[in-house]
Formats: C-alpha cells, sequence, structure tokens
C-alpha cells in the first residue's frame, strides 16, 4: 500500500529509476547467487581433488616406502656381501702369505704335504686300475703311506681279486699282480693287515717275498707290527701258524741273524710260550733258526730243545 502510495506520489522518472534500480540489485543479487554457487561448486571440487590427490599420493607413499625398504635390504645385504668378501680376501690372502712363508721356510714340510696328497692321489688310481701295480708299485714301496691309505690299498686288491675271478683267469696270470699288492702290505700295513680278515691269510703265504724284498728299516717295523698283533688276547686266529710261517720267512733272508729282530721277538711278544711254541714247530718241520742257535742235528738232536729254551729266555 505504501509503495502503491509512493508511486502514486512519485514523478514518473523517479519511478522507473526505482524499478531500474530494483532490477539491478536483483541482476546483482543472481550474479552473486551464481558466484557463489560457482565458488562453491569450484570449492568442492578442489576438495574432490585434494581427496583424490591424497589417496594417490598415500598409496604412491606406500609403495615409496616399499621400495625403500627393498632398496635398505639390499643394500644392507650387498654391504655384508661385501665385508664377507672382504674377509675372504684378507683370509686368502693370509693363507697365500702363510704359504709363502712356508715355501720359504718349510719347504721340506710342504714337499712332505704334497707328496701325502700325491700318495693318496696314487692309490685311488689303483682301486680304478688294479692293474696298474705294474707301473706303481716300486714308486708306492719307495715313499710312506699314512694309516688312511688302507682301506683304499685294499679295496685296490679285493677289486683285483673280483676281476681275476670275473674274467676266469688262472693264479699265473694274476700271481705278480696280487705279490705286488702284499709286498705293499707286508711293507707298510703289516698290522693292519694281520688284523684283517681279509687280507691276513694272503699275507701270510707270501711273508717270504716279503722278507726277501724288504730292507732292514722295513722288516724290523713290519716284525714290531706282527708281534703287536701277536699280543693282543682279542685275538683268536690262529698266532702259532702265523708266527711260523714268519720265522720261516725270516730264516731264509738276510735277516736270519740280525739281533735286534730276535730282541722284538723276545721283548714285544707278550706270550713267551707262544715263541718257544714256534721255534719248536719250525724245528720239527726241519727249519733251524739260525737267530735262536738252533742248529742241525749231526749225529743226535739230544739237548736241542733246552739249548733252544734257553736262548728264547736270555
Amino acid at each position: 500500500m505504501i509503495c502503491f502510495l509512493l508511486n502514486s506520489s512519485l514523478p514518473t522518472d523517479t519511478l522507473k529509476y526505482l524499478q531500474n534500480l530494483n532490477e539491478n540489485i536483483d541482476a546483482v543479487r543472481r550474479i552473486v547467487d551464481v558466484s557463489n554457487s560457482t565458488i562453491a561448486n569450484e570449492i568442492s571440487a578442489v576438495n574432490i581433488m585434494l581427496v583424490a590427490f591424497t589417496i594417490v599420493f598415500g598409496i604412491v607413499g606406500v609403495f615409496l616406502g616399499f621400495y625403500i625398504s627393498w632398496l635398505q635390504r639390499k643394500i644392507s645385504k650387498m654391504s655384508d656381501n661385501i665385508e664377507e668378501k672382504e674377509q675372504t680376501i684378507k683370509a686368502l690372502a693370509k693363507a697365500v702369505e702363510e704359504t709363502e712363508n712356508k715355501i720359504q721356510s718349510d719347504i721340506s714340510g710342504l714337499y712332505a704335504k704334497l707328496r701325502e696328497e700325491e700318495t693318496i692321489a696314487l692309490l685311488k688310481r689303483l682301486e680304478e686300475e688294479p692293474l696298474d701295480i705294474s707301473n706303481l708299485s716300486k714308486l708306492l714301496l719307495a715313499r710312506p703311506i699314512g694309516k688312511e691309505g688302507y682301506p683304499i690299498l685294499k679295496s685296490a686288491y679285493l677289486n683285483l681279486l673280483n676281476n681275476n675271478k670275473e674274467q676266469g683267469a688262472g693264479e699265473s696270470d694274476f700271481s705278480g699282480y696280487e705279490r705286488s699288492y702284499l709286498l705293499l702290505f707286508f711293507q707298510h700295513y703289516m698290522y693292519q693287515s694281520l688284523m684283517d680278515d681279509d687280507i691276513r691269510e694272503d699275507l701270510r703265504k707270501d711273508f717270504y717275498t716279503g722278507c726277501q724284498c724288504a730292507f732292514k728299516r722295513d722288516i724290523i717295523r713290519s716284525t714290531k707290527d706282527l708281534c703287536q698283533v701277536l699280543s693282543k688276547s682279542s685275538m683268536h686266529f690262529e698266532k702259532k701258524s702265523i708266527l711260523v710261517d714268519y720265522l720261516k720267512a725270516i730264516n731264509q733272508s738276510a735277516f736270519r741273524n740280525l739281533q735286534e729282530l730276535k730282541e722284538i721277538f723276545q721283548n714285544e711278544i707278550n706270550d713267551k710260550s707262544l715263541l718257544v711254541d714256534a721255534i719248536d714247530q719250525c724245528t720239527s718241520d726241519k727249519v733251524y733258526l739260525e737267530m735262536f742257535g738252533v742248529e742241525a742235528p749231526k749225529n743226535s738232536d739230544e739237548g736241542n730243545n733246552d739249548d733252544k729254551e734257553k736262548e728264547v729266555t736270555k
């Protein structure tokens, strides 16, 4: 009503001005509303973008974290490997230095070690090719062989015997090879061979060859080993026959009067009656042991046994 009164009382120009003003205000209001809506939309879009970027950066951050952790572990492992390689290099350098010092200061010890390794290699060669003993026996007889070589030599010898059986060869065909092996057993492994049921009887049959081929040091060592075996109460094989065969072989060798052997028999066989019985058996078999003062009877053998027992127990 008031507006009507105002409209009625105002001039036409003024009224038109006011209407334009109202229209302008409405236009401004619409512009402001549109601007507010646009700004609100933009803010909403920015928020959505921020959320999206946050999610993306979060995912990238997780993967980046895993990647950095993987790189760290890899670098740590590489560092450990480098340290390990460094320790290995230091150890090798030390070994090289020690080897060089050993070469300079202990050439004989180094040669002995190399010879041991070569000896084992030769024995393994025999294990593969038992007949190669014809080429290697002299070389092996001329050098010491450690205890670790016995099972290898035994295996090679048994392989030779098996080959002999498989091929159906006569005894004479392989006797030379067998004798070469038994000579090695006699010289290097008398103790182990006599303790071994697979080797003992074969070695016993070839005592003669062993005694004929032995040097003084070899026969002394082998005799000590034999006496050590004969003194073992746990061994139940026929000891007397072993000793008898050995004494007969000695009596036919260059060592028939070697006093060191006599002392070994007398001092290192625990059962003295075993030695007496063995000498008696040799005498009964008409093998007169010069080492113990047993001589072949001229007219009568009366008193020989008494003299012999005195000689043994001196």
